[in-house]
């Protein structure tokens, strides 16, 4: 105890007692939360911290040492109105997560391996609605009314996925890859690469013979004409 007081004592007066105080609770509240998460999702090691909301666990695999920070919002969506789904998100190990992330299936969504996210991510494979020229819905339907439309979404080993990005329906991201901030993913990423931009567009790859990163080849899709040229030097 000895030990403890003055370190308590010097958190308090740098912080403030009801801080201190909270933060005590909510480290309690969390390891009881993830002894019952770890229980049910038959892993070693979780954590997940304060204002989470997790719904359908039962069609969710967690591998071990899942990382995520306040406000994750993950869910496996069974129904909306008169549809029913049978959806699985699949989680590899050591996936880390920062704050206010959404993931959210219908159908699939596989994470990797060694996956990092910023924050404020959102990874979907649903849409409200179908939009384009032969399958489509009127815009005089409320959206929360339209038919929820899905595409598998399916994400590599080793991926970067900075602050901000979106990650669409039927998007793939090829592992070791990154996703800078703000980025939207709507189709495939190929492994080794770095996309940026709206769409993302693959600026550089891996080249694996020279062991760096080199601007990409011609038969990758370039970043849009909007995205400055030095963004490449500043990846």
């Amino acid at each position: 105890m000895r030990e403890v007081t003055p370190t308590i004592r010097a958190r308090i007066a740098n912080s403030g007692f009801t801080l201190v105080a909270g933060q005590a609770v909510e480290g309690l509240t969390s390891r009881m939360r993830n002894s019952s998460l770890k229980r049910r999702l038959g892993v070693s090691r979780v954590l997940i911290r304060s204002g989470y909301f997790i719904a359908g666990l039962e069609h969710i695999k967690m591998g071990d040492n899942f990382d995520a920070g306040k406000g994750l919002w993950l869910e496996a969506v069974t129904r909306h109105r008169t549809q029913i789904f049978t959806p699985r998100i699949v989680i590899g190990d050591n996936v880390s997560v920062s704050f206010w992330c959404h993931i959210a299936a219908v159908n699939l969504i596989t994470i990797g391996d060694n996956v990092m996210m910023g924050s404020k991510v959102l990874i979907i494979d649903h849409n409200h609605g179908s939009y384009g020229p032969l399958v489509h819905d009127n815009p005089d339907t409320p959206p929360s009314s339209r038919t929820l439309t899905s595409g598998p979404v399916l994400i590599g080993d080793n991926v970067w996925i900075g602050d901000g990005a979106v990650i669409t329906p039927n998007s793939t991201i090829g592992s070791g890859s990154v996703i800078g901030a703000n980025a939207v993913v709507t189709g495939a990423i190929p492994a080794n690469s770095i996309a940026v931009g709206i769409p993302a567009r693959v600026i550089r790859q891996f080249d694996t013979s020279l062991q760096q990163w080199v601007p990409a080849r011609l038969n990758i899709s370039k970043p849009e004409s909007n995205v400055p040229d030095q963004l490449s030097d500043i990846v």
